[in-house]
């Protein structure tokens, strides 16, 4: 027996897909909340230094034989891939005896994430390149950044093309 003045309700449909909409879009930020914590986790738990070097953070010392470089200012824009697409950074280094005098790098994120890992390289990559050899740069990890390492090691390659004597 129906009371008078109630009636029966069927749900709407859209509202029912808007909840469903919502509900997709919560577990795909949870996917890549938790994409990003990995990635997190895996920096943190990659930080102690191996035997022979004194921090991950620090460049790199690569064996390859010592070419001869031509003083001069270089620039090249060294490219990678992060979970967030293809990124790139503009690197601009000066060269003198086959040493870096000065560096400078640009950036171009795609994201935010990318811009943040971005920023903290462009702030600390300096002290780890400036006054070193050309041939002992090889950067891995900046400041927790490792992929905007692989742009500027491109770069780094590209420039050490340009400069060769």
């Amino acid at each position: 027996m129906r009371e008078v003045g109630m009636q029966e309700t069927k749900p709407n449909k859209a509202l029912v897909a808007v909840i469903v909409i919502a509900l997709l879009a919560a577990a795909a930020a949870g996917v890549v909340y938790v994409f990003n914590k990995d990635n997190e986790a895996s920096d943190t738990s990659n930080n102690q230094a191996p035997a022979n070097s004194t921090s991950s953070d620090e460049t790199s010392m690569t064996s390859t034989a010592t070419r001869a470089y031509k003083d001069g200012m270089y620039s090249a824009t060294g490219s990678y891939v992060s979970p967030g697409g293809n990124e790139s950074i503009d690197v601009t280094l000066a060269i003198a005896d086959g040493k870096i005098t000065t560096a400078s790098a640009t950036t171009h994120a795609a994201t935010s994430t990318s811009s943040q890992y971005q920023s903290e390289f462009k702030n600390n990559f300096k002290s780890l390149v400036i006054g070193k050899s050309v041939d002992e740069i090889s950067l891995s990890r900046v400041a927790g950044s490792s992929l905007t390492s692989n742009g500027f090691n491109d770069a780094l390659e590209q420039i050490k093309d340009k400069a060769t004597a």
